[in-house]
């Protein structure tokens, strides 16, 4: 009784830090949506909506959407599927913001809840156990990728819970245990194929830290009994999602494409870890996307110096050793993973000898398959955290008695400077921003046909704002998950000219325009089937929305006008 009282407690808790950490979207959860409306929460919000929209209409999940890239289209696997199908009766009920919300409370409780399950094993203590819980669920990275609005990387409670699950099942091997650790990997790959893949490496990490500092703790012929009958529950979870995911990624019409040329751009140019980052507090990003290239997108991989030095502590004072090799040697392996192929620090790449100082990613990267494919090292921060958080508690323990204060009060007031530091000194915004979800009336009103929104230059993340309102009116767009500016749209003559205007810094329109061209290209627009361009004139200065709208009301006469926009009917 006692220990389900406990657990009850946690989870109370948990519930409580995930409404701080995601305050006050709580308070309007149909309208708004967490996240940055310049990131990929208009993208992910579309992915809960299209799954929903293939179950509801076809009864299954659909593989290939000729919604985008219209008219095209093309094979997508959305890459929060997980969450978007348990999230599903949330969204039939109250609609796709409030299932996108629910997905992100539920993240932050679980990644407190999960993180809570470990620590109390390890520190044998249910209040120590929120040091390392708050650590992980109020991370700077984890707050910063739902400002990002990744709504499965924040998500990432199942790397403790799985952990748990393989300290328990090396402690005592059972099948039910084996059972439990299968099942828990599995949906730690199912949910976040990255956190999948840091499951397994921690699990090499935890493995031979046992055989070589404790080895006589372990049955290991029971143990491997069991771990072969919990990794055939994994395979049979997980090799059909992963191969649906490798079939999309494949497919000649794939809409999201992880060749490994750009996977090794990103890498060098676009996702890159700053060493300092790890270490510097306040709002200042390196490298910063938005200087770099127009994004709101932030890296943010601050470890919190709190933390830090309770760690410190925890290596100074605690023993035996033993309890803080393992968690030391997490933090450290996934610390320097976290920084990707080659040594970056206070902005640019360290060299030697005019060579780039290589880490070892960049091993891996080469010699697995895995690797290859992993464009955001700086995700390898999530389990680092996991090893900072253990060894911080170790630290409140050792200060707790050196000090003769009850665990609760020591937990208390080391859990209350962490996150102060985290929500006010660290690099990661909070509060937390959000999207307006409200949708222009006008699209309900159109049927029949594909819908060119306009303007057509806004930066990709900021005009996925139209795959949202897609969600209103289910018609095709020429705009996919990655295109700048869609290869049929430049080559239109009308289209074409309108990306001209919107990319000119002239004021004024030329005195001559190429009217026959103008109609041609409306004409094709036609014939493609479109039947609705839409202007976002709030999305334009004055003078280019007026050229632009000159252009298309000589063109389709007097635009529908409400909410903002300017509806013209082809």
């Amino acid at each position: 009784m006692s220990a389900r009282r406990d657990v009850l407690t946690a989870a109370g808790i948990a519930l409580a830090l995930a409404l701080l950490l995601t305050w006050p979207v709580v308070l309007d959860p149909f309208d708004s949506m967490i996240g940055h409306p310049g990131n990929d929460t208009w993208n992910h919000a579309w992915g809960y909506w299209w799954l929903l929209d293939g179950v509801v209409s076809n009864g299954a999940l659909p593989s290939h959407t000729d919604l985008l890239n219209y008219p095209d289209g093309g094979s997508l696997f959305f890459i929060d599927a997980f969450n978007a199908i348990w999230s599903m009766p949330l969204a039939i009920a109250g609609g796709v913001p409030l299932a996108v919300n629910a997905v992100v409370i539920a993240g932050f409780f679980w990644n407190a809840f999960g993180a809570w399950l470990l620590g109390r094993y390890v520190l044998r203590d249910k209040w120590l156990a929120w040091v390392p819980a708050v650590i992980f669920a109020s991370s700077a990275h984890l707050l910063g990728q739902t400002y990002n609005g990744i709504t499965e990387t924040s998500n990432a409670g199942w790397i403790p819970f799985y952990l748990w699950t393989l300290l328990r099942l090396m402690d005592r091997p059972t099948w039910k245990r084996a059972a439990l650790l299968g099942a828990a990997l599995a949906i730690c790959s199912i949910s976040n194929f990255y956190y999948g893949l840091f499951g397994v490496v921690a699990s090499v990490i935890f493995v031979l830290h046992r055989l070589i500092r404790e080895p006589r703790r372990v049955l290991w012929w029971r143990f491997a009994v069991a771990t072969i009958g919990g990794a055939v529950l994994y395979a049979a979870m997980v090799l059909p999602v992963l191969q649906a995911l490798q079939s999309s990624i494949d497919a000649a019409d794939a809409m999201v494409n992880r060749d490994p040329e750009f996977v090794w751009e990103s890498l060098l140019n676009h996702n890159i870890t700053d060493l300092v980052s790890m270490f510097r507090p306040g709002r200042v990003y390196s490298p910063d996307l938005k200087a770099e290239y127009g994004e709101d997108l932030l890296i943010i991989v601050y470890l919190g110096w709190t933390a830090l030095v309770l760690a410190v502590v925890g290596l100074w004072q605690h023993r035996p050793r033993r309890d803080l090799s393992l968690w030391l040697a997490m933090l450290v392996i996934f610390a320097v993973f976290a920084l990707g192929p080659f040594l970056y620090v206070g902005g640019d790449y360290l060299r030697y000898e005019g060579q780039r100082v290589p880490l070892p990613f960049l091993v891996f990267f080469k010699a697995f398959p895995l690797f290859e494919r992993i464009s955001h090292p700086f995700r390898f921060v999530v389990p680092a955290t996991i090893g900072l958080g253990m060894l911080a508690g170790f630290g409140v323990k050792e200060l707790g008695r050196r000090f003769t204060l009850d665990s609760r009060i020591a937990a208390g007031g080391a859990t209350a400077l962490i996150l102060v530091e985290l929500l006010a000194l660290s690099p990661a915004p909070w509060p937390l921003p959000r999207c307006d979800a409200e949708i222009p009336a006008v699209y309900a009103e159109l049927s029949g046909g594909a819908v060119l929104d306009l303007p057509i230059t806004v930066p990709n993340l900021e005009r996925a704002v139209y795959t949202w309102y897609q969600t209103s009116h289910g018609l095709p767009s020429p705009y996919g998950l990655n295109d700048p500016i869609p290869a049929p749209l430049a080559a239109n003559p009308l289209t074409g000219l309108l990306v001209q205007v919107e990319a000119s810094r002239t004021g004024s329109l030329p005195h001559l325009l190429p009217d026959l061209e103008l109609v041609a290209g409306a004409h094709m627009l036609r014939a493609q089937g479109y039947r609705f361009i839409v202007v976002h004139e709030a999305l334009y200065p004055d003078s280019k929305r007026d050229h632009v709208t000159a252009i298309l009301d000589g063109l389709f006469g007097e635009p529908q006008r409400g909410d903002g926009v300017a509806v013209y009917h082809l």
